[in-house]
């Protein structure tokens, strides 16, 4: 199978896809797995109801009609006393089910804490633990009727613990795996997002898509049946999951308002008040008893679809007037979410199915992909383009030769200053000038020449590199800014000398020598010069310090 036309990225995604599915297969038990990857024996005979005094037998899973308004109540007799200590589990949360022996209830599903929908009670786990006592006494489990006379039994498991809580994981396998992704994509977003601020390069959509993927992770999990399980279908677990639902449109809000072009439109902010403004009335009127969270979760739904379909369209107004690779990512990100989304909306109110979020799972997971390699697309060109401009302008101000700063450098160091000369204590300026230059390339040659200018760079970045910046301003003209340094002028002097003396002690036939001069911002009596003056009295220092110099070790003059 080849991947004709497809970038790196869309072989990641294609091959993540394939990776999930192959997971999802192999996640089915089979015979010969180890005993602790097995699913938990199902309890299929041995079940019965009472009807008119008569015994009804039934082989589970099955669908029972009982008379208008009756519960019904269903014993398993094929339970023994090596089945004590063991749990029994079903999904029979749609009809509040409860677990008893001899009239003590083992299990009772109760829901007043956190009212839920059939969709949801279609996946609670009902479990019960068998007393270690048990001798084989016949089960009863009642299911009441919900209206409709008609009860869809479920299959009924017994196994102890570990093997039954592998059985549910296997059966949220699917939704585990999503969640999973999406933590590894958080983690890989909160890291850029990190480099990035390090890096000072200002794109706060990273974070954007972080806060969003911790969100579905968390909505995912606790909405998942496993999550109930482990909570006990606790209230806890089903609050954390409607906040982060009713959020999760925020910080993608965020992202799109980050997004070039979409800062100008008021209508971003205002869908994100709305969808706070919506978390907060419907915990005021939960709290207050008015209505229940079940109750008003169309009302996010609306919200969810009214804002995508919104910015859909901005997003299409925006791309027709600037038609750039990054908008067009984005708005396919859209329609596969907004799809999936659709869809599982469509599983939920109409269908009344309980896997409609695995849909919508999916295409998150597609959605924060296209959208991550987006933004990494962006990033590399526009952390490109960063390098080119500095490399550009450190070039721009960089002498080729030594790679010191040069005059342009120079010049714009002296206006900086100038508007800060009250914050020096002290600011010495240093011009440096190499004595005879013209004499030695004529009589050694410029390449000679040049190695002494080089020398001398390297001289003068030893001596004051640490101090402050060092500059070449002209073809044997060399100068250092050296601020607030403790140093005296002629401490100064006696640093350059030192290098120097080294210099020429390592080198056998040209004497290196420069003429200096050093001034300092303020005079004797602590008052600031004028930057000219304070230029013009370093540059006759140095002039003073210049003359006759013998600059051979030859002796040549």
């Amino acid at each position: 199978m080849r991947f004709a036309g497809t970038s790196a990225i869309e072989k990641i995604f294609i091959l993540l896809i394939l990776t999930a599915g192959i997971i999802l297969l192999s996640s089915q038990p089979k015979s010969g797995q180890a005993e602790f990857l097995q699913k938990p024996d199902g309890i299929t005979d041995g079940w019965y109801y009472i009807d008119n005094d008569q015994r009804i037998d039934v082989q589970l899973p099955a669908d029972i009609t009982a008379e208008e308004g009756d519960d019904l109540v269903l014993y398993c007799d094929s339970l023994t006393k090596q089945n004590a200590g063991q749990l029994v589990t079903t999904r029979g949360a749609l009809y509040h089910i409860s677990i008893s022996l001899d009239n003590h209830t083992l299990y009772s599903y109760d829901d007043t804490s956190f009212p839920r929908n059939d969709q949801m009670l279609s996946k609670v786990n009902c479990t019960a633990a068998l007393p270690s006592s048990y001798d084989g006494e016949p089960v009863a489990f009642t299911y009441h009727n919900t209206g409709n006379n008609t009860f869809h039994i479920k299959e009924v498991y017994i196994g102890d613990t570990l093997p039954l809580f592998l059985y549910h994981c296997s059966r949220d396998a699917g939704t585990l795996i999503i969640v999973f992704v999406i933590a590894i994509l958080a983690v890989i977003t909160v890291c850029i997002s990190l480099y990035l601020r390090y890096m000072n390069v200002h794109e706060k959509r990273f974070a954007d898509i972080s806060v969003f993927l911790l969100l579905c992770a968390c909505w995912f999990l606790t909405d998942s049946s496993t999550a109930q399980l482990f909570s006990g279908s606790s209230a806890i677990t089903r609050y954390v999951s409607f906040y982060a639902f009713m959020l999760l449109a925020i910080p993608m809000l965020h992202f799109i308002k980050n997004t070039s072009g979409m800062n100008q439109y008021r209508i971003v902010d205002i869908i994100s008040y709305l969808f706070y403004g919506n978390a907060i009335i419907q915990s005021v009127l939960n709290y207050l008893g008015i209505f229940d969270f079940i109750d008003m979760l169309f009302v996010t739904h609306l919200l969810l679809f009214g804002g995508s379909l919104t910015i859909m369209l901005l997003l299409l107004k925006v791309y027709k007037k600037d038609p750039s690779g990054e908008l067009r990512s984005i708005l396919a990100a859209f329609a596969v979410v907004a799809g999936g989304g659709v869809l599982s909306l469509i599983l939920y109110w109409l269908l009344k199915l309980s896997y409609y979020e695995l849909l919508f799972e999916l295409g998150i997971v597609a959605f924060i992909i296209l959208l991550i390699r987006m933004l990494i697309n962006t990033m590399v060109q526009n952390m490109r383009f960063k390098t080119e401009a500095e490399v550009y302008e450190r070039l721009s101000k960089e002498d080729p030769m030594t790679g010191l700063k040069n005059r342009r450098a120079f010049n714009e160091e002296i206006e900086r200053i100038e508007g800060i000369l009250d914050s020096y204590s002290s600011l010495y300026l240093i011009f440096m000038d190499v004595n005879r230059l013209k004499d030695i390339n004529d009589n050694y040659g410029h390449s000679t020449g040049d190695e002494l200018i080089l020398a001398t760079a390297g001289c003068i970045y030893k001596a004051y590199g640490s101090l402050g910046p060092c500059f070449r301003i002209g073809g044997d003209e060399f100068c250092a800014v050296l601020p607030d340094t403790d140093l005296s002028e002629q401490q100064l002097s006696q640093l350059l000398d030192k290098e120097l003396a080294l210099y020429n002690s390592m080198n056998d036939k040209l004497r290196l020598t420069l003429a200096k001069g050093i001034s300092d911002i303020r005079d004797d009596d602590g008052n600031l010069k004028t930057v000219s003056d304070w230029k013009k009295d370093a540059d006759l220092k140095m002039y003073r310090d210049k003359g006759w110099v013998k600059y051979s070790k030859e002796g040549v003059q």
